[in-house]
């Protein structure tokens, strides 16, 4: 009877041993995973902060090509300079960045229809909403569309929320949209704040994106000397009906290498002949030859981490430049499919 009993409890002590080290390889697992989890998750923050770093630095190096372009001629910005690189691929410790800088007055500060008040009694649209409007029409936007877009844009841009325009809303239809919000009744941070406009749709974002930008300053000049064949329908929006796609490609392309050397040279050209005195009083007050505000776009990688830092940078005296805004990530990371309708 003895022996039976002993045999019982030599059994249950070796299901306990088994049973203990099973749980401590499960523990010891655990362990391990947590351990690698937590390596794996430091390498990463440095990985991150490195290119944080790193992109803090390709950012100090477009300021320097910025400051040297100005010392490099006293009057003029424009492509033949060492900011107008295209985009380049630098290498770097364990990675690295690529990205290129663009000139901001190379496209329609939306910001500037903040400064646009409506004439009383005046039924026609004020010039820089019309400008808006054929850039649309342009870029494919049927009429109709492209005037209640204009408007909408100008009314959710001034300062106010009475409807001053003759296709424009106001409060009332966002109010009603599904989630409702306001009109920004102020300046856009940034052009893609654009696709919240009445009536803007997905596809009018992808074309408008080169065309267009919001910098903190209802002011907009247009520098000819730094617009490429693809933006030629800015040209076209300002000297309308007069200035044909086709035309304002063959004015850009025969611009001189070092760019015009003023806006009055510019107006001399053949293409621009046939424009009237009224559109050219008008729109002379939006062009230069020389930019204030340029905006870097670069991606840096280490190992796997990426940071797209998003710079944009201005020069009131020609000699220092100032980051006035810094972003990171942006809308390349994001793909917007719903209308504001």
């Amino acid at each position: 009877m003895a022996k039976v009993t002993f045999r019982r409890q030599s059994g249950v002590a070796l299901v306990i041993i088994l049973m203990l080290l099973a749980i401590m390889a499960t523990i010891a697992a655990s362990m391990s995973e947590r351990l690698f989890a937590q390596f794996q998750r430091g390498s990463n923050q440095v990985s991150y902060q490195q290119a944080y770093w790193y992109s803090l630095g390709v950012e100090a190096l477009a300021k320097v090509a910025i400051e040297q372009s100005y010392k490099d001629s006293d009057t003029t910005v424009n492509l033949n300079q060492p900011w107008a690189l295209e985009e380049k691929t630098y290498p770097l410790d364990y990675g690295e960045a690529r990205g290129r800088i663009y000139d901001r007055q190379a496209c329609f500060n939306l910001n500037v229809l903040a400064s646009v008040k409506p004439q009383d009694g005046q039924l026609e649209r004020p010039y820089l909403v019309k400008v808006l409007r054929n850039l649309l029409e342009e870029n494919g936007v049927e009429t109709y569309e492209s005037e209640v877009v204009a408007d909408s844009v100008w009314e959710f841009i001034d300062s106010d929320d009475a409807v001053r325009s003759s296709s424009g809303v106001e409060d009332a239809t966002y109010e009603g949209m599904q989630p409702a919000y306001l009109a920004a009744n102020g300046f856009l941070a940034d052009s893609s704040e654009l696709r919240a406009v009445y009536k803007v749709t997905g596809e009018m974002m992808e074309k408008l994106h080169p065309l267009v930008c919001a910098l903190p300053t209802d002011d907009w000049r247009l520098n000819v000397n730094t617009l490429s064949e693809e933006q030629s329908s800015l040209l076209v929006a300002l000297f309308s009906p007069t200035l044909n796609e086709s035309s304002a490609k063959d004015l850009i392309e025969k611009r001189p290498f070092d760019g015009w050397a003023s806006v009055d040279a510019f107006m001399a050209e053949s293409e621009l002949a046939g424009v009237s005195d009224e559109i050219e009083k008008q729109s002379k007050k939006y062009l230069t030859v020389d930019s204030a505000y340029f905006e870097l776009d670069a991606q840096v990688f280490v190992d796997d981490s990426r940071v797209r830092i998003r710079s944009l940078m201005y020069s009131k005296n020609r000699e220092t430049v100032t980051v006035v805004r810094r972003r990171f990530g942006g809308i390349s990371e994001r793909v917007s499919d719903r209308s504001a309708e």
